[in-house]
């Protein structure tokens, strides 16, 4: 039996959550290749309004020498991904530069995905025009030794997240559960459940929360996480006491 996770909307693309895919063969047979890939839209808030990119990820059940991802259309954009630590899982994660005024192409993007014994697996992940309207930190602000963040809901919304970052933003050191869309605060300490390994608050220090909104792809009934639509963001300093 062979087991490989895909991890929610694949970056940051990189753990909203754990999802697993199950195949059983014999022990003389081995699996096939195999791959979650998933595209999501994200904002970027710039002076005088809202620019969109598009993350995106495959995690295969071996590891993983290319990706390719084509967008819909004649002549669409090709994308190639790039590894992360794990061999199995490799992304695209664009930069300020790659974010552009109008919302990425509709349609199915299609992946190729090879494996480093070189066989392929080829896939196809929807995107639409559906989006979400900024999500904005009201408060975020200490008490108790707790840190509580509140916002205003997001229309069409499904879901939110709230996360900690190291004073750069370089290292993701707590991420909470996730939070239905009725949700509109989230509160979290040094012994809430989230922590990365070994990590916890330090008083007196600068850290970065970020607020994350979420809507899945129209029509998903199951595996939500790997069906992604749309992810809004925003973020705030804050000094942990």
């Amino acid at each position: 039996m062979k087991k490989f996770r895909s991890l929610f909307a694949g970056l940051f693309v990189l753990s909203f959550g754990i999802f697993g895919l199950v195949s059983c063969d014999n022990d003389d047979t081995p699996d096939p290749l195999k791959a979650i890939v998933d595209v999501s839209v994200h904002d970027l808030k710039v002076e005088g309004g809202v620019k969109y990119g598009i993350y995106v990820s495959a995690i295969a059940n071996y590891d993983i020498k290319s990706v390719k991802v084509t967008a819909p259309g004649t002549g669409g954009k090709v994308y190639q991904l790039t590894a992360t630590a794990d061999k199995k899982q490799f992304v695209f994660i664009p930069q300020t530069a790659d974010f552009t005024t109008d919302l990425p192409v509709k349609g199915d993007y299609s992946f190729e995905v090879t494996s480093t014994s070189d066989e392929k697996f080829t896939g196809k992940d929807a995107v639409g025009d559906e989006k979400l309207t900024p999500i904005v930190i009201k408060t975020a602000a200490m008490a108790n030794h707790l840190l509580k963040a509140t916002w205003d809901k997001v229309q069409n919304g499904d879901a939110y997240l709230v996360r900690l970052y190291s004073a750069n933003k370089s290292e993701l050191l707590f991420q909470g559960t996730l939070l239905a869309s009725d949700k509109a605060e989230y509160e979290f300490g040094a012994t809430t459940s989230g922590w990365a390994s070994g990590k916890s608050p330090v008083a007196n220090t600068d850290y970065v929360v970020e607020l994350v909104g979420i809507r899945y792809e129209t029509g998903a009934t199951a595996d939500k996480g790997n069906n992604v639509q749309f992810v809004t963001t925003d973020s705030k300093t804050i000094k942990w006491e």
